[in-house]
């Protein structure tokens, strides 16, 4: 994504040219349009299914991300039990990867 988008900015009667990339103005469209965190839900799955095991994905219903908390549907009670004595290690590793303003919370269901 090495295209540059040209923007001009006027200041008083002068305009100054601004430079962004491609990728940081699709971004900003996104959250404009209220779908980035539709995005983030999706390599948030993806980013699941690279953490863990087959047993694990397959025992996993659902991921969702809204308000900045990620909550995980889980079918067996013994592996959400599991998970949840392992919580604050998937919260941390969460942050790391998607940064500590994006995610706040972590619900094991």
């Amino acid at each position: 994504m090495g295209r540059k988008v040209i923007k001009y900015t006027k200041v008083s009667s002068i305009y100054i040219k601004e430079m962004k990339t491609l990728d940081s103005v699709l971004l900003k469209s996104l959250k404009n349009l209220g779908l980035d965190e539709k995005l983030n839900e999706k390599i948030l799955i993806k980013f699941w299914k690279e953490m863990f095991g087959a047993s694990i994905i397959s025992a996993t219903n659902n991921i969702t991300l809204k308000n900045k908390t990620v909550t995980i549907y889980l079918n067996s009670s013994v592996i959400r039990n599991e998970l949840r004595m392992m919580k604050t290690q998937i919260f941390e590793k969460f942050r790391e990867q998607f940064g500590k303003d994006n995610i706040l919370f972590l619900e094991i269901r």
